[in-house]
């Protein structure tokens, strides 16, 4: 806790301390004509603590400390009449609490009319509060220097007041009538003032003052009471009761419309779960103006290729938003470090509460700037895979003309040497030099197994049935050299894209060669299905499982092949970890990409 706060909430302690211990003082001295009876003590106790608790609140949720000062003041003043009656026989201490006794109730017509941003309104405000202070401090003059007793009570047993050096009765009493008089209508303009504002008032301002004007009706009926009852000398427990609870209803209405902007805040903040994958305008503008409470609510956004601004369904904005706004609007510009973003044409209600509006703007800065942010990722996501895809394809070229130089060129030459050591073999024979035919034939041996092995390096580098007679003709080599029996489903068109074909040629050729080496498999299976949402292949083998991504760079080249055609593909164990099934799945999205490009 800071030391301001610290500082904060012990003011609100003693506040609560003192009123608490005026109101003992007062019950048990039982100084009055007519006893404080216990009930009053509540009621007049509660008034006064309702300040001091909604003086804490208010520091921590209003914008503006006054309201909090004006809150505490009251209580401190807050006197109940047991204890100046417990004081009478002190006439130096008696006169100076009566005097301040109402001081209050301006406090209280200031918090009123500065509710809910601390801030006055208008000058009406100001001349109301003026003439109420002024008020106040003759009746407190008249109080000191006129009044020889308290004038509810002649009878009682006071000592005298030590300040009344021109004590006149009827003086005093004229002047206290005056006053009462005067406070009823100040109040009942404070509650026109109010209930005018409230009333003239937009959807926004209705929604933040929507107590206030029953808690000043509730407290204006009270002081009348109180004033016709002294006039009278009558008296009604319930109406007085009444007038405590009006009293009290002030702050917690204040509090009550400061927790009522605070849920403002909230729910904008709760804008970033709808909007955070960027901005759709038309459900920006909506949501922002349910949060908000202003259905009149509009949102401009800055279009740079126009250089102006545009509404949420594109039309352009004519000219140049400015404050010069109809009764009632204003315009909020946001900008954000890349230049303009948004202007809000907003209800001027609003505008009294600049954190909240503060908060909009953060919300819709960050919800742009995430839109673009995501946008661009996808972006260079999509560079990244077209990219890879690209990379791909070019090594599959580089595969076929490698495998077309071998064939045409080394393979073929290749097959001429064999071709002349045949006939150089069959002249050997003839002229019956059979050392040198044998020799011969050694020779031809060799060169078969060379040609042999120059076969397989370049059906390894791209198999020539996979361009003659496509992906089935391509699996049945594979499945021919396989030393592992394999059973074969495949139904899938004839007619794939090239480079889907020789993905799944290598992820089938790649995943046969595992088994046979690691697996240890008396049989497997290979299953390779088309529906529509895209090619799934998948093979499974019965051996001793273990196999892991990361423990080799061919299965990791298996994934890297079917992810640069945005696929994914899975690894999972049999039962008891025996057996392993890979499978890929293509979505038919790369599907017609490929046979678009």
């Amino acid at each position: 806790m800071t030391p301001l706060r610290l500082r904060r909430l012990l003011l609100v302690a003693l506040a609560a301390a003192l009123i608490v211990a005026q109101e003992v003082i007062g019950f048990e001295a039982a100084a009055l004509t007519q006893p404080w009876s216990l009930s009053g003590t509540i009621f007049h106790a509660f008034a006064g603590l309702s300040y001091a608790v909604c003086a804490w609140i208010a520091w921590e949720t209003a914008d503006s400390p006054i309201p909090a000062r004006i809150m505490i003041t009251i209580a401190f003043l807050w006197l109940p009449p047991a204890f100046i009656a417990a004081m009478w026989p002190y006439g130096a201490l008696w006169p100076l609490l009566e005097s301040v006794g109402l001081f209050w109730a301006v406090l209280q017509a200031g918090l009123v009319v500065v509710y809910p941003t601390g801030r006055f309104f208008g000058p009406v405000e100001k001349w109301l509060l003026a003439i109420g202070g002024v008020a106040v401090v003759i009746r407190m003059l008249a109080v000191l220097f006129l009044m020889p007793a308290p004038a509810r009570y002649p009878d009682c047993a006071c000592a005298p007041n030590a300040y009344a050096f021109a004590a006149n009765e009827a003086l005093y009493s004229a002047i206290d009538l005056g006053f009462r008089a005067l406070g009823i209508a100040l109040i009942i303009g404070i509650i026109v003032l109010v209930t005018v504002r409230w009333m003239r008032g937009t959807t926004p301002a209705r929604n933040v003052a929507f107590v206030m004007p029953v808690a000043l009706i509730l407290w204006c009926a009270a002081v009348t009471y109180g004033t016709v009852s002294d006039i009278t000398g009558g008296s009604s427990a319930l109406f007085t009761y009444l007038g405590y609870l009006g009293t009290a209803s002030i702050p917690i209405s204040f509090v009550a419309g400061l927790v009522f902007i605070r849920s403002l805040r909230g729910r904008v903040s709760d804008l970033m779960v709808h909007t955070r994958d960027g901005v759709d305008r038309d459900y920006w503008q909506a949501v922002l103006a349910e949060t908000l409470r202003d259905p009149a609510l509009k949102v401009y956004w800055w279009e740079p290729q126009l250089d102006g601004y545009v509404d949420s369904r594109g039309t352009v904005m004519q000219g140049e938003p400015d404050r010069s706004r109809p009764r009632g609007r204003a315009i909020m510009p946001i900008d954000s470090q890349s230049g303009r973003l948004a202007v809000i044409d907003h209800d001027r209600a609003l505008s009294e509460n600049q954190e909240l509006l503060d908060a909009v703007s953060t919300a819709l800065t960050l919800s742009v700037d995430n839109g673009r942010l995501r946008e661009e990722l996808e972006q260079t996501l999509e560079e990244v895979r077209e990219s890879r895809v690209r990379i791909i394809e070019a090594g599959i070229q580089a595969r076929k003309k490698i495998e077309r130089d071998l064939h045409d060129g080394s393979q073929q030459s290749l097959v001429s040497l064999a071709l002349s050591l045949r006939m150089a073999i069959t002249r050997a024979s003839a002229d019956g030099n059979d050392g040198l035919a044998a020799d011969l034939e050694d020779a031809l041996a060799q060169l078969s197994g060379s040609l042999k092995q120059l076969r397989e390096l370049a059906r390894g580098i791209h198999p020539s049935s996979l361009t003659l007679g496509g992906l089935g003709m391509a699996i049945s080599e594979l499945v021919a050299r396989s030393p592992v029996p394999v059973q074969v489903d495949v139904d899938v068109p004839d007619h794939l894209p090239p480079l889907t074909e020789t993905t799944l040629y290598f992820f089938i050729a790649e995943c046969l060669t595992n088994v046979a080496k690691y697996a240890g498999a008396s049989h497997c299976s290979i299953r390779l299905a088309a529906d529509d949402d895209g090619l799934s292949v998948s093979v499974t083998d019965d051996g001793r499982g273990g196999a892991d991504f990361s423990k080799g760079t061919g299965l990791m080249g298996l994934v890297d092949r079917i992810a640069a055609l945005g696929g994914t593909v899975e690894l999972s164990m049999g039962d008891g970890g025996r057996g392993t099934t890979v499978a890929a799945r293509i979505p038919a999205a790369a599907l017609v990409e490929q046979r678009v490009s």
